[in-house]
């Protein structure tokens, strides 16, 4: 909290970049329509656990509101969601080679079951979700979806050399799954499990699809995998 603050609105110093890039998507929408697609990046503030000085971090973040710009994974020109948010992200932690997943966690400024904390192995990077629709509401906003992550723990995520890896000589070898379970069991948890049991020549592994409706059961889903495997010394057959 500032001792002498200029108006009564900028008396804490910010805990989160999201304030302001809400105030920065409601200015924008107000002058130039619904459809809104931000960054910031920036000191962010955390009281200390001593009371003094603050813990100061530098942070990045993100917002999406409205519509995108761009067909999302399902095909059509979708509004902006959880989704359009996580691979926005995903898109700038691959540039930096961060071996990243998501874990379910709430948090009070994002929709109930639509937030995931941003993690690094063990080490919690920051957030991303579909904002709350009241908080979204008293900006003015539409749905809307953001992300926020601290900068120095990514920079500590990433290796610090990338080591160029030769192109594979001989094709790899797709196989689509399909996998009916409890709409509790996480996407990111049977990726994980697929990764542990699929070995080594297991090149990438993805969902493409997901399906609820009469055909699986009440509160299951279906989740359609794409597993791509290659060995390096062969061409895979599927006996391989």
């Amino acid at each position: 909290t500032i001792e002498n603050p200029l108006s009564e609105a900028q008396s804490t110093m910010r805990p989160t970049l999201l304030g302001s890039l809400l105030d920065a998507a409601r200015h924008n929408v107000a002058r130039n329509g619904p459809d809104v697609a931000i960054f910031e990046s920036g000191t962010v503030y955390r009281a200390s656990s001593d009371g003094r000085l603050a813990d100061e971090h530098h942070g990045l973040g993100a917002l999406l509101s409205g519509a995108l710009t761009d067909r999302s994974w399902r095909g059509e020109r979708g509004e902006a969601d959880f989704f359009a948010a996580k691979a926005l992200l995903g898109a700038l932690l691959a540039k930096l080679h961060v071996d990243w997943s998501v874990q379910a966690r709430s948090w009070p400024f994002l929709h109930p079951g639509r937030g995931a904390a941003v993690l690094a192995g063990s080490e919690t990077l920051g957030f991303v979700g579909e904002v709350h629709p009241l908080v979204a509401g008293a900006w003015d906003l539409q749905r809307t979806a953001a992300f926020a992550i601290d900068l120095g723990k990514v920079a500590a995520a990433a290796p610090p050399v990338v080591a160029f890896q030769g192109f594979a000589a001989v094709p790899s070898l797709r196989r689509d799954l399909a996998v009916t379970l409890p709409e509790t069991v996480s996407a990111e948890d049977v990726l994980a499990r697929v990764r542990d049991a699929a070995g080594k020549m297991l090149e990438a592994v993805g969902v493409f699809d997901v399906y609820t409706g009469e055909q699986v059961g009440e509160g299951r889903r279906s989740l359609a995998l794409a597993l791509s495997f290659r060995a390096a010394e062969k061409t895979l057959t599927d006996e391989d």
